[in-house]
């Protein structure tokens, strides 16, 4: 309602009135125009305010998104959704309000409404007192914390990623990891892990969950460094039981064995396992190259045939549904950022 209105409609009640009835109302128009503008505004914010106790407060910041960049793709990078999550959710919005709040133009800009003006100052000192109270509280709108369980083979929870998260907790000092050594596959969908890495692209975990290839484990043939170097040769090889048989080390090290024929006697089922019995001096055979460079008990042999030797590919798993977590994002991306050389 427009206060040019409000004016027509307080001179009508006065038109049957005498002159002396006029003049009073010309001499106390600014009071009377500011006494019920005074009331509009206070029946219009008490709406508002009734209304929006049956909504979400959180669908504020699509408004102000909306309202700051003036159009649905750039509202949604603002606030990390789809254009369409913008639109629905303004939608709802209006719908809660019973009101429309914006109207777009002719260059395809969304221009708010006289409601939605007002409405954005209330959400701009919300916006404001957010903030206000996450300063106080010492929590930064930005900082990741939560918790997260992350599953691998002992090998790479040992010789990757604890030793390389240091990185990851400097960067979220919030942020909590539970580091899971497993050689079995935990089920993500049953929720045994958030997140799991795997050697080998996996062919299991259906429709629900993403693979995300990490990159490659070159392997290298090593021994203790305690034994002389003259005496590689004659070390027999460790391999790997028939259960694992089938993995490209240890086909490397049966054939290998066979051909020279050399054998430790001892048979293993991971690799943490083998890397153990090597520096105990049991025998020789088949580490990951990053591993070998990094431990001082280790030394590699034919370092420069490392052509011969297999590789793995490292493999990251995630639920579908979990996109939102910004703590299984930050793991993530931090899992991307290692070298598995």
């Amino acid at each position: 309602m427009r206060f040019a209105d409000i004016w027509i409609g307080v001179w009508c009640v006065f038109e049957q009135d005498d002159e002396l009835h006029l003049f009073s109302l010309l001499q106390f128009r600014e009071t009377k125009i500011a006494t019920v503008k005074l009331k509009i505004e206070s029946a219009i914010s008490a709406s508002y305010s009734a209304r929006m106790q049956r909504h979400d407060w959180n669908d504020l910041k699509y408004l102000l998104a909306l309202h700051r960049e003036g159009k649905l793709i750039e509202a949604g990078r603002k606030v990390g959704v789809s254009d369409t999550t913008v639109a629905r959710r303004i939608k709802m919005l209006e719908e809660a309000l019973a009101t429309t709040l914006f109207l777009r133009s002719a260059n395809g800009r969304y221009e708010p409404t006289d409601a939605a003006l007002q409405i954005l100052s209330h959400a701009e000192s919300i916006e404001a007192s957010h903030a206000a109270i996450s300063a106080i509280s010492g929590e930064s709108t930005n900082r990741v914390s939560g918790s997260v369980r992350l599953s691998a083979v002992p090998v790479i929870v040992n010789r990757f990623l604890v030793t390389q998260l240091p990185l990851l907790t400097r960067l979220h000092p919030d942020l909590s990891v539970e580091l899971v050594p497993s050689s079995d596959n935990l089920d993500l969908s049953k929720r045994e892990a958030d997140l799991s890495v795997r050697f080998a692209r996996p062919s299991d975990g259906g429709m629900r969950t993403k693979a995300q290839k990490l990159g490659e484990v070159s392997f290298v043939a090593c021994a203790a460094k305690s034994i002389s170097p003259e005496h590689y040769e004659s070390l027999g090889w460790i391999t790997y039981d028939e259960a694992h048989s089938r993995l490209p080390q240890a086909r490397w090290l049966e054939s290998t064995a066979n051909s020279e024929d050399l054998r430790a006697g001892l048979r293993v089922t991971d690799v943490e396992t083998a890397l153990q019995a090597v520096v105990a001096g049991i025998g020789k055979t088949l580490l990951p190259r990053a591993v070998v460079l990094s431990d001082p008990r280790l030394q590699a042999i034919e370092p420069e045939d490392c052509a011969k030797f297999p590789s793995r590919e490292v493999w990251m798993l995630s639920h579908v549904n979990q996109t939102s977590r910004v703590s299984i994002t930050a793991v993530k991306e931090w899992l991307m950022s290692l070298s598995w050389h």
